[in-house]
């Protein structure tokens, strides 16, 4: 069978699956289960900046009305152990029960002390950290460039914080992702995952307000990251992750055959069960069977670089479909 064994990040994966952060990244038995179905790596569920910087001013308040009965009352409570202490146990849970890498998730949109917590998450045990910019900016009096140098500057303190690889998830809400990307690079950025999901709210006509909604991705949007992946390939040094819309083999080997050192699924196995990474993986090593070739090998093969149309990837492409179609 084809050698499935992946380098990412600096850590060695069994396979270049990855589990994604999702539901199913809450608890070990999930873990353990994705892990005898072949994934390389787990993704931890989301430890959120708002629910870091709420225990943080909740411990504040406690140690002020402690001082307030007693000078000394600060001194008794241990120092920087801030934060939900429940996620640092999924973090030391899951590494005494995995051997593939465990990889944490901090979900964040500004800059702060919580950053200081990317480094007790890195002594819980965890061998990377993925850091989920995640914001709707709608602010109209905030530039583009200050929103992006506020997520420099995000990743920057946890770079400064840790000593294990991190990995930066984007949106593809970006006037140049290329440029961005490269100045990721320049931080020292590990790899890059493309995309997080924007959840959108509906609207109840019963209720005549906003909702929440929540929906599965469709194999339709691992299209988006293909394209980014292919022309972002061999243009910077961090390794590329794909992620949203990969339900299969053929969107697992496509993403490869793009450029991604990896792949993260989610949606996949929320509607299919989590021993469908089993058979993706076996349908991955079926088709490099069948072409007597490796991951290794075809990995950016397809990427804009390596293409004789590298227009393929860009505006050309739109222009030719648009043009060619007779209704």
């Amino acid at each position: 069978m084809a050698e499935l064994v992946t380098e990412y990040m600096g850590l060695a994966l069994p396979s270049p699956l990855v589990l994604a952060s999702s539901a199913f990244s809450n608890r070990v038995e999930n873990l353990e289960m994705a892990e005898g179905h072949g994934a390389g790596a787990v993704v931890l569920r989301s430890l959120f900046e708002e629910l870091i910087e709420a225990a943080s001013t909740a411990l504040e308040e406690e140690l002020a009305r402690g001082a307030e009965s007693n000078p000394e009352a600060r001194t008794y409570f241990p120092p920087q152990r801030v934060g939900p202490h429940e996620y640092l146990s999924l973090v030391e849970r899951a590494k005494r029960a995995l051997e593939v890498p465990v990889i944490a998730s901090l979900n964040c949109c500004a800059p702060g002390s919580w950053t200081e917590y990317a480094r007790e998450i890195e002594q819980a045990g965890a061998d990377a950290i993925e850091v989920n910019l995640y914001a709707v900016e709608a602010d109209p009096r905030v530039s583009s460039a200050e929103i992006e140098q506020r997520y420099l500057d995000i990743v920057e303190a946890v770079r400064d914080a840790v000593h294990v690889p991190i990995a930066v998830k984007l949106s593809p809400y970006f006037t140049s992702l290329a440029h961005f990307a490269a100045r990721l690079d320049a931080l020292g950025v590990n790899a890059v995952v493309l995309f997080n999901r924007f959840l959108q709210p509906d609207i109840s006509l019963e209720k005549m307000a906003a909702v929440p909604s929540m929906t599965l991705s469709t194999p339709a949007e691992m299209l988006v990251s293909l394209r980014w992946i292919g022309i972002l390939h061999g243009r910077v040094r961090a390794h590329l992750a794909a992620s949203t819309g990969v339900y299969d083999a053929p969107g697992v080997l496509k993403q490869i055959l793009a450029g991604a050192q990896v792949v993260q699924v989610a949606s996949t196995l929320v509607k299919n069960g989590i021993p469908h990474m089993g058979k993706i993986l076996a349908g991955v090593e079926d088709w490099l069977d069948r072409k007597g070739t490796t991951l290794d090998a075809i990995r950016g093969t397809l990427s804009q670089r390596e293409l004789q149309d590298p227009g393929a990837f860009e505006r050309a492409q739109y222009v030719h479909l648009i043009l060619s179609q007779n209704i």
